[in-house]
């Protein structure tokens, strides 16, 4: 797994990035806190890792792939910083390693399934189509999948279909160490209301909502940074 350090300081900070994205995203509010030892790493199929096998990784995969990591670089305490996806991942490594993670920062957080009727509806539509076109009654339907599903790499589409499809519900329930939540009102990956039925899961968790979108936090890294640091502490 690749990752890159700033800082040099007795805490550790590790960085987990979003879906489409990796661990620079984090870069310009880790050289904002020299004082602690950030690392921004690469999930696999993210940045310069690898991608997974064909198979595809669930979100199990990359919280076992990050223990290894943490195990590796001798961390045994550390604060997690997530966003979205990230999120989803150290919810999961929290859960099944309470004793390696003293507390997390989320924003934006993905990880709970919620119902929608047009993806019921057009999943539906996409298989009826798909079993007539078998009959040779209409000809095969052009895929459905979400943009970001159409976006991702040949090898990465099963590894996003497991990822997107898992609710971690049970994973949050059984986080221990304390959480904070940044999410933008204007958030419409994430929404506002998802935040708060997390935070409703989670024991030890305080929600804050904030101006802006699913990015609002990196638009200014100084006030992201200064969070961090008054988190950690």
């Amino acid at each position: 797994m690749y990752f890159e350090t700033y800082g040099d300081g007795d805490k550790a900070i590790v960085y987990l990035h979003g879906w489409g994205c990796d661990g620079s995203i984090f870069a310009p509010i880790a050289r904002r806190l020299p004082g602690y030892k950030n690392y921004l790493v690469d999930f696999d199929g993210f940045g310069k890792s690898p991608p997974p096998s064909q198979d595809g990784f669930s979100v199990a995969d990359y919280a076992e792939r990050l223990y290894e990591f943490l195990k590796e670089q001798g961390l045994t305490r550390v604060t997690l910083v997530g966003h979205s996806f990230g999120c989803r991942v150290a919810m999961v490594l929290a859960a099944t390693y309470p004793k390696i993670v003293e507390r997390m920062l989320f924003v934006g957080p993905a990880g709970l399934r919620r119902f929608s009727f047009k993806r019921w509806w057009r999943v539906k539509r996409y298989k009826f189509r798909k079993f007539l076109a078998k009959l040779k009654l209409a000809s095969l339907p052009v895929s459905q999948g979400s943009e970001d599903y159409r976006n991702c790499s040949p090898t990465m589409r099963a590894t996003f279909v497991k990822v997107i499809n898992e609710d971690l519900s049970r994973y949050a329930k059984r986080v221990k160490c304390p959480v904070l939540i940044v999410n933008g009102r204007a958030d419409t990956a994430t929404p506002l209301a998802h935040a708060k039925k997390l935070a409703r899961l989670i024991p030890d968790c305080e929600l804050v909502d904030i101006e802006g979108d699913h990015y609002a936090f990196f638009y200014s890294p100084s006030s992201f940074a200064n969070t961090v640091k008054n988190f950690v502490r």
